[in-house]
This record gives structure tokens, C-alpha cells and sequence, in this order.
């Protein structure tokens, strides 16, 4: 499995896997687009000679990404080799946030293959946790029609520690290993359990949705 971090304006992923790491790869140098097409083809390429799974942030603050994947014609590109692609967008409660991502989905510059979105709870804005965030989206025309191509929605519960775990250096993984913080000390038992319930609870989610067919 390699994991490779495209995202130039949050690199999270290559913080949990860094490219000096076992399944790490090399992040592009700046957020242009040649820079970019060329690391996307060194990656695709890597994966293909180590014949592994790769997983691919491709970001989603610009249009790096979406006009990265129409011009390599990526969809056809995956096809044509054998890889069998799973796009996965992400969206939180927000309208602007939604229609963001739609905007990405609905270009077409990434096809075929299972398309998932993840309802990311844990972007709620305000504080109030006693009605469904996501209650008016599920009605909306828009996200209709992505059910209807065949996307699949996946709901990603709120961890509401997870300010705390993050003040301590840690990620939530770290967390539910129960690793000590930055400050040297235990972390609270609290925040580990309601880490570790969020985990099970969006476990639960992926398998009810039937990811062990579309995860490596």
C-alpha cells in the first residue's frame, strides 16, 4: 500500500505517512499544474511497477486537482491499466461546502469506478449535536442525482475530543492506541474512549455500505 499526499495546502496525510516511510510517497514541490501532472504520473508509475494499491490526496481547496485529473484524463487512463479506481469526496454540513464538492463530482474529470461521499459531521459549525446536520442535504435535488449515478454516502460521525487529542500532537489513531501526548503524560481516558467509539461507529458505517469490496 503507498500513500501519496497531493494536498500542497494541508499535508496531514503525509504527516501519518511520511515519504521516508515504508507506504510514503513524495509530495509535489508546489501546487502548479505541470508540477503536479508530473508527480501524479511518478506516483501512478511507482504503483504500477510495485504492482500496490495506492491511495491518492488530491486535494480540495483549488482547482489543481479537478483540472489535474481532466487533462491526464485519468478515468481512462486508470481503466486502460488495470487499476480500478475509488474516488472518495468529502463534505461537510455547510451549503458552500457541498456545493464545492459537487461542483467537483459534477465536472466529470473523475470516472468510473465506485464514487463515495463521506458526510463529515465533525465539520459542523455549530455547536448544537441534537439534530442531523445533514438532515437538508439529503433532501436536496443535487445530492438526489448522486445517489441516483450509483455514489454511495457514507456518514463519518463528529469526534468532538478531538480538539483535545489534537492540543497533545496526536492523531486520532494515536489516540486510540492510547499513546502518551506531547506533554509526556497519559492522555485523558476519556478522549480515548470517545476515540475509540468513533472508530467502531464509523467502522460500522463503511461496512454496512460494503467497503471491503472497494477498500485494498
Amino acid at each position: 500500500m503507498l500513500v501519496a499526499d497531493g494536498d500542497i495546502n494541508n499535508p496531514m496525510l503525509s504527516r501519518l505517512y511520511p515519504p521516508e516511510g515504508v507506504h510514503g510517497v513524495g509530495r509535489p514541490k508546489n501546487a502548479t499544474l505541470e508540477t503536479c501532472k508530473v508527480w501524479l504520473a511518478d506516483t501512478l508509475a511507482t504503483a504500477l511497477e510495485q504492482q500496490a494499491s495506492v491511495v491518492i490526496d488530491m486535494g480540495g481547496g483549488d482547482r489543481i486537482s479537478e483540472e489535474l485529473a481532466a487533462e491526464s484524463d485519468l478515468g481512462h487512463f486508470l481503466a486502460a491499466s488495470n487499476l480500478i479506481p475509488t474516488y472518495a469526496y468529502f463534505t461537510g454540513p455547510e451549503r458552500d461546502d457541498f456545493e464545492h464538492m459537487h461542483r467537483i463530482w459534477a465536472s466529470g474529470a473523475f470516472q468510473g469506478g465506485t464514487s463515495l461521499l463521506f458526510l463529515n459531521a465533525g465539520l459542523q459549525r455549530n455547536t448544537s449535536r441534537a439534530v442531523d446536520p445533514f438532515e437538508w442535504l439529503r433532501e436536496d435535488s443535487r445530492f438526489l442525482s448522486m445517489l441516483k449515478a450509483g455514489v454511495i454516502p457514507i456518514d463519518m460521525p463528529a469526534l468532538t475530543a478531538m480538539k483535545y487529542i489534537e492540543e497533545e500532537g496526536l492523531s486520532v489513531f494515536e489516540a486510540i492506541a492510547n499513546n502518551a501526548g506531547q506533554s509526556g503524560h497519559p492522555l485523558n481516558p476519556l478522549w480515548v474512549h470517545m476515540a475509540q467509539k468513533w472508530l467502531k461507529d464509523f467502522t460500522a458505517n463503511l461496512t454496512k455500505e460494503g467497503a471491503d469490496e472497494w477498500m485494498p
